[in-house]
């Protein structure tokens, strides 16, 4: 057992970094420099402790803070070595440099620590959309087990068995998880499930399952009528994409197929003649849109696509 002693130098900044460079991954050594303000400020994220949840993030919370806080240091550290090398190479006077010193280094580690923040939250997110594409379909063959009469929690481990389901399937095996090795009825197994679930819509089949189940309803019932009301939403929404990416073909004809080439060949012209716009050679600005401009804004549009719609 550790003495006051050993307890308190643990906790001094000595003590801290030497745990630190003992550690045995970067967990360890972000729990070492950073646990205890971990502690003092995890109020501050407990949007973060919900989302780690819902992200199905496999950490502990404190644990995620301290990488949060070490991972913004280190990086606001390393942008500042950058500078502190590259300004004197580069010339740049004294006044300027303190300034970049100071500043750069601070905003990327904010940045850091923002991105790290809403980590969580987008992956969250993102299991939601997958579990919503895919309600449909599982509630469909749940509905179709649920009339051959066995056991509820039979649904939820054959929906193990289907990793098509994606994060279903993961939702599922947390149900199973909790009943047979915690020992769990399948109702409290559910609630809390459906406590952490990042689907709305599936938080909804959930507890009306356990109020159904809890009311001695007919659970076949209710699942052909959710079935059919997540499919017709998922018709709905579909179309809406559909849609959405109709208008987005427009403006991408538009904006960055018709446009760079008219603005190409007036700039062409203009080449032809003689003359420079706003100090620049036309032939360099010709250049610029077609091998830097363009291609970085169809990249960008395309990124934006694959973000926003990579579940189609």
């Amino acid at each position: 057992m550790q003495n006051d002693g050993d307890t308190a130098y643990r906790k001094t900044r000595r003590g801290k970094l030497k745990r630190a460079l003992t550690a045995d991954n970067y967990s360890g050594a972000a729990n070492a420099l950073f646990g205890d303000m971990a502690d003092k400020y995890g109020k501050y994220f407990q949007e973060v402790r919900m989302n780690l949840e819902k992200a199905n993030i496999n950490m502990l919370f404190r644990t995620y803070v301290a990488q949060i806080f070490l991972t913004s240091v280190l990086t606001a550290f390393t942008f500042f070595l950058i500078l502190l090398v590259m300004l004197p190479i580069l010339g740049v006077n004294m006044l300027l440099s303190a300034v970049l010193l100071i500043t750069v280094p601070s905003i990327m580690g904010m940045m850091a620590l923002v991105f790290l923040y809403m980590y969580p939250s987008r992956q969250a997110d993102q299991r939601g959309d997958n579990i919503d594409q895919n309600l449909p379909f599982a509630l469909n063959q749940m509905s179709a087990v649920a009339s051959s009469g066995i056991p509820p929690s039979s649904m939820f481990k054959l929906l193990t068995n289907f990793q098509e389901y994606e994060e279903i399937a993961n939702e599922a095996e947390k149900i199973i998880t909790k009943i047979e090795i915690f020992g769990e009825d399948l109702t409290t197994a559910l609630r809390e499930v459906g406590q952490t679930t990042p689907s709305d819509r599936f938080q909804e089949v959930i507890y009306g399952m356990i109020s159904t189940i809890e009311t001695g309803g007919n659970l076949n019932d209710f699942l052909e009528e959710q079935a059919e009301s997540a499919l017709f939403d998922y018709r709905m929404r579909r179309q809406k994409q559909i849609e959405n990416l109709s208008a987005f073909a427009s403006f991408y004809t538009a904006i960055l197929v018709a446009a760079p080439l008219f603005l190409i060949a007036i700039m062409a012209v203009i080449n032809m003649i003689g003359g420079n716009l706003a100090g620049f050679a036309i032939e360099d600005i010709i250049n610029l849109g077609i091998y830097i401009i363009i291609p970085a804004i169809n990249t960008a549009f395309v990124l934006m696509l694959h973000i926003k719609y990579q579940g189609i």
